[in-house]
């Protein structure tokens, strides 16, 4: 590993005029001090960018879209222009603790097993609690060479718990802008399939609650489930329980948006394991409907 290499920080963000110095600040708090910081503002109609100029360091620079472009672009756009060593990501409502890149590359100093991502907890706010209170030691969370369940299976945090390398990021690619949602599932479960994921279990993040991170049911966020479950498949059918759940849990999701949806995975979860009497429950309320 370099001796103080440089660390890229990607924050995507839109009409978070309120919310980006909170996020940006956090950085420049960091113990470790060698970053940058690529702001990417997705088309904000609000007054982020005035906000952004305020904060007078060299080390951050403002990208504006002109057109929004969804979230996976504005991640994109973040990698495009990254010159560091490692990558992360933090979302603009969210903020880091001071130790959260110290901690992070240490891990990568200390581990000589080509770790692909490090993910850390954090505290939720939407929950009043850690993103993870699972009892679990910092260590390697899952290897595609020995494990046998999906990665997105059990204790994976969002990305602005993420760092990663740019040579990881350069074999990965980039993030699918055909995704409005479930983008950050897909390529962190795409860094999964060829490099092993590492769980680092302190408190370095606090996760706020903000409106578009509330999970309110739409058809944005079925479209990318299903898309999502088109371009995994065949990962995902090699973990039946997870399948099973997700198939279940997007069936579930769909009732209030599309019944014939909610119908179709419904009845896969249900023909997975015909004992779970209660899927017909749900599938009782999608009848009469589309």
């Amino acid at each position: 590993m370099k001796i103080n290499p440089l660390v890229s920080v990607i924050i995507p963000t839109y009409n978070r005029a309120g919310l980006i110095s909170r996020a940006i600040e956090s950085v420049l708090a960091q113990t470790y001090s060698n970053f940058e910081i690529i702001v990417v503002d997705n088309a904000s109609r609000d007054n982020t960018a005035e906000v952004v100029s305020l904060i007078a360091d060299a080390r951050l620079k403002f990208i504006r879209h002109d057109v929004n472009q969804g979230p996976a672009a504005s991640r994109n756009t973040g990698l495009r222009n990254a010159c560091g060593d490692y990558i992360t990501f933090l979302d603009s409502d969210d903020e880091w603790l001071s130790q959260k890149l110290a901690s992070q590359l240490d891990v990568f100093k200390e581990e000589e097993d080509g770790i692909g991502l490090v993910f850390t907890n954090g505290f939720n706010e939407s929950i009043n609690t850690m993103a993870i209170t699972t009892p679990v030691s910092s260590g390697i969370y899952y290897d595609w060479r020995v494990d046998k369940f999906y990665p997105l299976a059990k204790l994976i945090t969002p990305p602005s718990g993420w760092m990663l390398p740019q040579a990881v990021v350069k074999e990965i690619g980039y993030f699918d802008e055909a995704m409005i949602t479930w983008d950050d599932g897909d390529y962190l479960a795409r860094v999964a399939y060829k490099f092993p994921l590492y769980f680092l279990n302190q408190d370095l993040v606090i996760w706020h609650t903000c409106g578009e991170h509330l999970n309110v049911m739409n058809q944005d966020l079925i479209n990318g489930k299903e898309l999502f479950l088109k371009k995994n498949y065949n990962f995902l059918k090699m973990d039946k329980e997870y399948l099973f759940r997700f198939f279940r849990a997007l069936g579930k999701d769909a009732i209030e948006i599309d019944k014939a949806k909610a119908r179709k995975y419904l009845l896969a979860a249900f023909l997975m394991r015909p004992s779970e009497l209660s899927i017909l429950g749900k599938m009782l309320r999608t009848l009469g409907g589309r």
